[in-house]
């Protein structure tokens, strides 16, 4: 018996169809159309390396020529001319917009009200210590503009930027921007007609002034403005520390008169004194004396006359009321001594050494 014969061996399963993403048709569209996925699926797919490299290379340049030269716009077109239109209305209304205008002055006020009023008008706004100082401006409402730049009246178009020079409220303003703040000083008004003086005095906020006639004896008129200043006081120069509390006072003289050689004199003389009466002189003591002898033709002497060993003293009414004295010791016998010149009773004779002391001792 023949053996059997061995089974056959079992077919092989069909090939299966090779994907529609590993044609090179497709490949190579992608490549064009859409070169990032046709690059990858050039390296998936079964091509020797070299035409993967090739055809990667000329993918990736297409893609850059796509991205870099982009499509141009064709002229003359609806859309294009529309655009142009656009733009040319733009920068007309640009250039009107920024034409030069003149800058407001904003010195003397507020930094918060000056800051907002150049904002308003379209322009930046800076600011600075207008001293010698560096201080910031924290607080605009606690400042005040002293200088500008540009200055004011100065043509700058808006967007441009004020910059304020500032200093604190209530303080000076410094002569310059950048200088130290010196006080203020009483200025000097002398030889200026009075309502002139007022005037340049107020400036420096001095409004308490008083007037008086440099000559005590001339009066000041009620209508004095055109009365000449003498003298000041305060002088010029003097600082001032406060003008509310400040007064200066001016001594005029009418127009045409010098002024004095020192304030409060006189403009008049005071006339001469008449000179006094010179006194009477005093009466001679020896007027009217008699003496104890009496007259040459009297037996018992004058009625008046005085007589006695003794010395006594006896009125002389015949001798006008003169008293008359034989020696000292009558003086002193009459509580007289002593005698001085001009007494009742005094005589040469009574002072020997002419002192003018009769009967001293």
């Amino acid at each position: 018996m023949q053996p059997p014969m061995p089974a056959p061996p079992p077919p092989f399963p069909p090939a299966r169809p090779p994907s529609v993403w590993r044609r090179s048709s497709v490949i190579v569209l992608l490549l064009v159309l859409f070169p990032p996925a046709g690059i990858w699926l050039a390296w998936r797919s079964g091509w020797p390396q070299r035409r993967k490299m090739v055809a990667s290379g000329l993918s990736a340049l297409w893609l850059a020529l796509l991205v870099f030269a982009g499509p141009s716009e064709e002229e003359g077109s609806p859309d294009a001319e529309s655009a142009s239109a656009d733009a040319d209305a733009g920068q007309a209304a640009e250039g009107e917009a920024e034409e030069p205008r003149e800058v407001p002055d904003y010195a003397g006020q507020n930094l918060a009200v000056a800051v907002d009023a150049a904002e308003a008008a379209g322009y930046r706004a800076a600011s600075h210590d207008a001293t010698e100082g560096d201080a910031s401006q924290l607080a605009a409402a606690d400042w005040t503009v002293c200088f500008q730049d540009p200055e004011a009246g100065a043509a700058i178009t808006p967007g441009s930027t004020i910059d304020f020079a500032v200093v604190r409220a209530g303080e000076p303003c410094p002569a310059a921007d950048g200088l130290a703040v010196l006080s203020p000083t009483v200025p000097s008004v002398v030889e200026l007609p009075y309502a002139e003086a007022v005037e340049r005095l107020a400036d420096e906020e001095l409004t308490e002034v008083e007037a008086r006639s440099a000559y005590r004896d001339v009066d000041l008129p009620d209508e004095h403005g055109d009365w000449l200043v003498c003298f000041q006081n305060p002088g010029a120069g003097e600082e001032i520390e406060s003008p509310e509390t400040m007064t200066v006072r001016l001594s005029l003289v009418e127009p045409g008169t010098d002024c004095p050689a020192a304030d409060n004199d006189r403009l008049h003389p005071e006339p001469e004194p008449e000179p006094e009466p010179e006194p009477d002189p005093d009466p001679d003591p020896d007027a009217g004396r008699t003496t104890g002898g009496g007259d040459s033709g009297g037996s018992g002497g004058s009625s008046g006359g005085s007589s006695g060993g003794s010395g006594g003293a006896e009125d002389d009414s015949g001798g006008g009321g003169s008293v008359y004295y034989r020696n000292c010791d009558a003086v002193r016998a009459a509580g007289a001594a002593p005698l001085y010149a001009g007494q009742p009773g005094y005589d040469g004779h009574l002072d020997r050494d002419g002192d003018g002391v009769a009967c001293e001792s």
